[in-house]
């Protein structure tokens, strides 16, 4: 009875899992879609903040799946990825948007790499989380260094950056080392 009932609830859970990765992909696409809409919308009718709320949205699903599955998972990696491509093509969407649209925004982007690599990374992500709420103007994208993507090492190419962490880039100008609040 133990191995039926242990049976019972691995298949309950990965059942739970294969929902929220349903759910995630399904997001991802939805967010995907309305880029391409947002980059034919006229100025006046841009409405970008439900867009970004809807990113922030899915990274909270994908830590969710992270935390079922392992931070190794390959499965986990690929969304990880492809969440990290929708992230850059919203930064530049938004970017263009506020250049060509005159929208008052600030973007931050973050670059974090595990515990051993960072001791501080862990609290400048919590840091960054608390002005993201604080400032509804700011616009902060997250990326992990040692994600083998290639936009992202295009991206580090563009701003020479260094191994030296975290790393923020705010507003086009990069910061090494933890800041806390007041920096």
């Amino acid at each position: 009875s133990g191995f039926f009932l242990s049976d019972f609830l691995s298949k309950k859970q990965l059942t739970k899992l294969n929902i929220l990765q349903q759910s995630l992909r399904i997001d991802i696409l939805s967010l995907e879609t309305q880029f391409s809409i947002l980059t034919q919308a006229p100025c006046e009718n841009l409405n970008e903040s439900t867009l970004t709320k809807e990113l922030y949205d899915i990274s909270q699903k994908l830590t969710s799946v992270e935390n079922n599955l392992g931070r190794d998972n390959p499965y986990f990696l690929q969304l990880k990825k492809y969440y990290s491509i929708l992230e850059l093509k919203h930064w530049l969407l938004i970017k263009r948007a506020s250049k060509n649209c005159k929208l008052n925004l600030s973007f931050i982007i973050y670059f974090y790499t595990d515990k051993k690599n960072c001791p501080n990374c862990q609290s400048q992500g919590l840091i960054l989380s608390y002005f993201r709420k604080k400032y509804p103007f700011l616009r902060i994208y997250s990326f992990d260094w040692n994600l083998e993507l290639s936009a992202l090492q295009t991206l580090k190419s563009v701003y020479n950056l260094k191994e030296q962490f975290p790393i923020l880039i705010v507003n086009d100008k990069v910061f090494y080392g933890f800041k806390n609040k007041e920096n």
